[in-house]
């Protein structure tokens, strides 16, 4: 009998391969001050153009509800570009943030090899765990102050992804093997960082939501009841004996109070006030999307209509109102608004079908965007919008395997 020649790698087979690598590298960058991500996703989209074998694509796609929904809001976002009341340069730069939406479809449909998309979730961590000693390092001065603002993101976005990195260490804590300790230690280094260290008060919300998750994922109801208290007691430690905590919650107070005499009075004005701009960008985004409540002005509009809402006031314009549900209505209508809930409802659906860790991951990420959003665009920002993306892709990738083993002919 003759021995057949072993086949040939393809064309094909090596820019899965590149679609992997990129993906690997992106979310490795996720945590990390650089514009590694950029370049990784420029270098995904590229390979994936060029992978084929779009028929097991589709099939990816059609297996996984999140994919079509994050497609259908990415389409209503372009959709919004033909009514927008934005200007050129406007339309565009949001449009071009909320294009990462493709990031979704495209790594369900592109990762195929688990152990691929397995190390790609472990690049992340390993990200983290490099993000948090360098922020440590900066705290005991060992970078050059000229470095300072470099070796660490953003602190929304820093304490947004940190709080997430340590649940998911914690969770890992969970599972049987001899790393747990080591996986317990991480999550509390981490999470000191945040609450020690950090500015970011959404980090502070995030993270002890995520601490209720947890307790509810392990422990169901019961785990409510130890989870919010576990929360309240941490909370309690973190604002009276932690100094800049301490100081960010007296900010808060001040600011509210600053904003409620503001509002009396109508004096001064709230330009140095985060609370009460937040407080101010809500209110009169709740008026435009009375004005427009069923497809909104349009995408990349907001600043535009804004300015003409407060125009004659001594209100400061908003670019976007820092909130991602009302920046969204305000843009897309209740149709945005519906579109953006499916996605998240869709995706906690879909991660029901995971392996236990990779779906309480997954509701890890729902939960870390649908608490943040709440006092931050997180979508429309540029990093913590493709954290987002990403992670749900990774994760939910696993749930169109299936597909692709019955596309192949591969008995599951």
């Amino acid at each position: 009998m003759t021995q057949q020649p072993p086949a040939q790698p393809t064309l094909a087979t090596s820019n899965w391969r590149l679609v992997d690598l990129a993906a690997v590298l992106m979310a490795f960058t996720l945590p990390l001050p650089t514009a590694l991500g950029s370049v990784a996703t420029v270098l995904l989209l590229l390979a994936w153009l060029l992978s084929g074998r779009w028929g097991v694509q589709f099939q990816r796609w059609r297996a996984v509800p999140t994919a079509m929904w994050a497609t259908a809001l990415l389409l209503m976002f372009v959709i919004g570009t033909t009514y927008s009341a934005g200007t050129g340069h406007g339309v565009s730069n949001f449009m071009g943030k909320y294009a990462k939406l493709l990031l979704v479809p495209v790594l369900i449909m592109a990762l195929m090899d688990p152990r691929w998309r397995r190390r790609a979730i472990n690049a992340f961590l390993l990200g983290a765990v490099i993000a948090t000693a360098l922020s440590y390092a900066r705290f005991f001065n060992w970078v050059p102050t000229r470095l300072h603002e470099s070796v660490v993101q953003g602190h929304i976005h820093f304490g947004t992804i940190m709080a997430f990195a340590a649940y998911f260490f914690a969770r890992k804590a969970f599972e049987p093997g001899r790393w747990r300790w080591l996986w317990v230690l991480v999550a509390a280094w981490m999470a000191f960082d945040l609450l020690y260290i950090n500015i970011a008060r959404t980090g502070y919300v995030v993270v002890f939501a995520l601490i209720v998750l947890l307790a509810w994922q392990r422990f169901r109801l019961r785990g409510l009841v130890i989870g919010s208290v576990a929360a309240v007691v941490l909370a309690g430690v973190a604002f009276t004996a932690f100094p800049v905590a301490k100081l960010r919650l007296e900010q808060a107070v001040s600011n509210i109070q600053q904003y409620k005499q503001f509002e009396r009075t109508r004096e001064g004005n709230l330009d140095a006030n985060s609370l009460g701009l937040r407080l101010q960008f809500w209110r009169n985004s709740l008026r435009l999307i009375a004005q427009h409540p069923i497809l909104g002005t349009g995408t990349g509009s907001l600043h535009e209509e804004y300015a003409k809402l407060v125009a004659g006031t001594n209100t400061l314009d908003a670019v976007n109102p820092h909130n991602e549900y009302l920046s969204t209505t305000v843009q897309l209508g209740v149709i945005g608004l519906a579109l953006l809930l499916g996605m998240g409802i869709a995706a906690w659906r879909d991660g029901l079908k995971l392996p236990v860790i990779e779906r309480d991951a997954l509701q890890g990420v729902i939960v870390t965007i649908a608490v943040g959003s709440l006092f931050n665009s997180l979508l429309l920002d540029v990093n913590e919008g493709r954290f987002f993306v990403v992670m749900l892709g990774l994760l939910l990738a696993a749930v169109a395997h299936q597909v692709r083993k019955q596309a192949e002919g591969i008995a599951v």
